[in-house]
């Protein structure tokens, strides 16, 4: 009797405007009928603590989020340094913020300058023109590197085709080169010119031969185009030699090679360097 009550209570008419349909809610079928009456809450205490337990997740997400963060960042970030100048024992402290300087060491941002520039064609003249039959090979690949990418594949086509490096083998060459003098032009920054003294010495025909060349030279060098700017193939100096060009000055031999000339020598006037021509 008590379970009819029950079900027809759960029954409901709900008027649609048009007459009444009936919806019928089973709301105790499941449950004992000692039960039937009684409403379910969840306890306050279980609530706090479930809302307590979200508050430490997101807490915790957000400590692992900036932890991440920050090793990323210091695995990225350029490292700190201390440079100590050993003559007078004070220490500069970078710290990539600060600069100082003492009497032998001036520290400052990085912005490569005519020193850079000077280095890099001394270095390439000495690899160039200082021949050593031991060390020829690595100094062709180093003064390859310094060159624009286009310019070295072109040089580097000319000694294979041209058989400069096993003529000079051949002949037992091996020859000094003494730097005069190297400037930077006054009107334009990136073209250096240099000059100095080259002395050959090899075989021809089972016998010694000695020259002595003074050369000219003109290069037109640019910023390096490679990330980072400084690196091993540019001698750290944030350049390389775009084009160069050398002119004997002085000597019974004409210039040892001459590339990719600024404007008034044509590209494909490249002369091998055991070539000889008598005044």
């Amino acid at each position: 009797m008590k379970r009819k009550e029950s079900e027809d209570l759960s029954e409901q008419h709900i008027s649609d405007g048009g007459g009444y349909r009936s919806v019928f809610h089973k709301t105790t079928n499941n449950l004992p009928e000692e039960f039937s009456g009684v409403e379910i809450t969840r306890d306050p205490d279980d609530a706090l603590t479930i809302s307590s337990l979200l508050r430490a997740v997101w807490i915790l997400l957000a400590i692992l989020t900036v932890s991440f963060g920050l090793n990323v960042f210091l695995a990225v970030r350029k490292a700190d340094r201390i440079v100590v100048d050993k003559t007078s024992g004070r220490v500069v402290e970078l710290n990539n913020r600060d600069y100082g300087a003492t009497e032998s060491v001036e520290i400052a941002p990085d912005r490569p300058n005519d020193t850079d520039k000077k280095y890099l064609v001394k270095e390439f003249l000495k690899s160039l023109y200082e021949v050593e039959q031991t060390t020829r090979e690595s100094e062709v690949n180093k003064l390859l590197r310094m060159l624009d990418a286009d310019l070295s594949l072109s040089l580097a086509t000319r000694f294979k085709q041209n058989g400069i490096l096993a003529a000079e083998k051949a002949e037992s060459v091996n020859s000094s080169w003494e730097l005069q003098d190297l400037s930077v032009d006054e009107r334009d920054p990136y073209i250096l010119r240099a000059i100095g003294v080259r002395k050959i010495r090899r075989k021809a025909g089972g016998q010694d031969v000695e020259e002595t060349l003074q050369l000219k030279c003109k290069f037109l060098l640019k910023d390096s185009p490679a990330s980072p700017v400084r690196n091993d193939n540019n001698l750290r100096t944030g350049f390389t030699i775009l084009r160069f060009r050398v002119e004997p000055v002085s000597g019974k031999t004409s210039s040892p090679i001459a590339l990719l000339a600024d404007g008034d020598i044509s590209t494909a006037e490249i002369e091998s360097p055991n070539t000889t021509t008598e005044k």
